[in-house]
């Protein structure tokens, strides 16, 4: 992979529940005088997902409970984000001023569960999708029934990391591709074999995508990320059918040295 093309999607309308985000696209790439190809990565933001699910809520509409309104005065945050973050929460991980780290429902270790209140109306607030992986599995079967072409689809979120300021672009939703590219049992330029790298590769093709797509105002919610090598890392149909998806980048409870 010598070279990598990150191509923005633009002209796509705001999202709203029950858009055909396929649709949506593919009129985007027509209007643009684009055609996919063989081994493309679209990535699309997990927002523009959860926008078309309908899973925007109205902050006026949420009831705080007891807990919701302990947490928000030790944080500092709005009681009703707290109590939506409450309710995507599978456990609390940390929490501290205007910081609240959690395991989600999906079994992302985040902050606030992913609730936002960016790109979305005043008062209101946007979710996770509900399941990503899912999404990015029927969102890669109608654009390949629709293209004719072998693609993958990656769902992207800006996730914070442990140990390091800011956020960046990585995958909560991938199919096409594996999650994980396994380089064990390669050798290096000295003939040394590898025993332990596994390359998150839909990590860095979400990372390379935001830098694209940004994070306020640029209006680009979906890239094809391009370059011949990413052909050659497209799961087999075998694998399709039985894909683990981002499950394989997630770390069960006695692998993660930071709880």
């Amino acid at each position: 992979m010598r070279r990598l093309e990150v191509i923005g999607i633009e002209g796509l309308p705001e999202i709203r529940e029950g858009d055909d985000l396929v649709a949506l696209f593919f009129d985007a790439l027509h209007e643009m005088g684009m055609e996919l190809e063989d081994g493309d990565a679209i990535v699309i933001t997990s927002k523009i997902i959860a926008k078309s699910e309908g899973q925007v809520v109205s902050l006026s509409d949420v009831e705080v409970s007891e807990e919701a309104k302990r947490l928000a005065a030790e944080t500092g945050k709005d009681p009703r984000i707290v109590q939506l973050i409450l309710n995507e929460t599978r456990e609390l991980v940390r929490v501290g001023m205007k910081m609240i780290i959690v395991e989600t429902r999906h079994g992302f270790v985040c902050a606030n569960a992913g609730v936002d209140e960016s790109n979305v109306g005043m008062g209101k607030a946007v979710l996770l999708p509900r399941d990503p992986q899912a999404s990015a599995a029927q969102l890669r079967r109608e654009i390949e029934e629709r293209s004719g072409r072998r693609i993958s689809v990656l769902v992207s979120d800006t996730f914070g990391r442990a140990f390091r300021e800011g956020v960046t672009g990585i995958c909560i939703g991938v199919s096409g591709l594996p999650a994980l590219l396994d380089r064990r049992g390669e050798r290096d330029r000295f003939g040394k074999v590898a025993r332990i790298t596994r390359e998150a590769i839909a990590d860095e093709i979400c990372a390379a995508a935001n830098l694209v797509m940004g994070e306020f105002s640029e209006g680009i919610p979906i890239t094809i990320v391009r370059a011949h090598g990413l052909t050659g890392a497209l799961s087999s149909e075998r694998e399709r059918e039985h894909e683990s998806g981002i499950e394989e980048v997630l770390l069960t409870r006695d692998k993660d040295l930071f709880r």
